[in-house]
């Protein structure tokens, strides 16, 4: 049931979803409705089965996430890697170190609504691989050195995306996190507006700024 409803946002077509982010409260009953309704499917299987599964459930929340984020957030022009097609860009999404995320994205991006975007996925670690993603997904694994790969990717046109408690107050851009129950996402404005990346004004009022021009 989770999984169809999530497939569900993910092939609707950009307007729709813009059409919920415009009504936030929906938008956000939506996300905690599905966290509930997992708690409640799994919790009845015993407390290390039900962890198990709410973890799960929440990396595939979190590969909707990062999916939506992409769809609202606008590069520089000519930032982005060309395909096989020469007039058609690719946002190139780079998964390090969470397995979970990078399969469920990979389903994601197989949708038909998706194929539009023209989206590209890897997991790869070495420097000319991070510095040539689009988006950059920085997995718990790396929570002690993750400011060294903000280095790497400072002043290019990467969204930076991770779910290690305190990312986005150390200069990441966007940072996931659940609590008491809730997925919800920390945006730190001045790293998104250095790079010279753009996101939906819309999306970010569902979550919290840090980094505003004035602070």
């Amino acid at each position: 049931m989770l999984s169809y409803m999530m497939m569900r946002l993910v092939s609707w077509p950009a307007p729709q979803v813009a059409g919920l982010i415009l009504k936030s409260k929906t938008l956000r009953h939506f996300f905690c409705g599905c966290l509930m309704l997992l708690l409640l499917t799994f919790f009845a299987a015993g407390p290390a089965y039900a962890a198990e599964r709410v973890r799960a459930g929440v990396s595939d929340l979190t590969a909707v996430y990062i999916f939506n984020f992409i769809r609202f957030t606008d590069w520089p022009e000519n930032s982005l890697a060309k395909d096989a097609a020469p007039d058609k860009d690719s946002v190139l999404i780079n998964v390090l170190h969470n397995q979970k995320i990078h399969d469920t994205l990979k389903r994601i991006i197989a949708k038909p609504a998706a194929q539009k975007l023209g989206l590209a996925l890897q997991s790869c670690n070495q420097t000319s691989c991070i510095q040539n993603s689009s988006v950059l997904f920085i997995g718990e694994s790396d929570r002690g050195h993750f400011s060294q790969l903000l280095k790497l990717v400072e002043g290019s046109p990467v969204l930076t995306i991770s779910d290690v408690p305190g990312f986005a107050e150390q200069g990441g851009m966007v940072e996931i996190k659940y609590h008491n129950e809730k997925l919800t996402f920390v945006v730190n404005l001045q790293a998104v507006n250095r790079a010279g990346l753009y996101i939906s004004a819309q999306l970010l009022q569902l979550g919290e700024i840090v980094g505003r021009d004035n602070e």
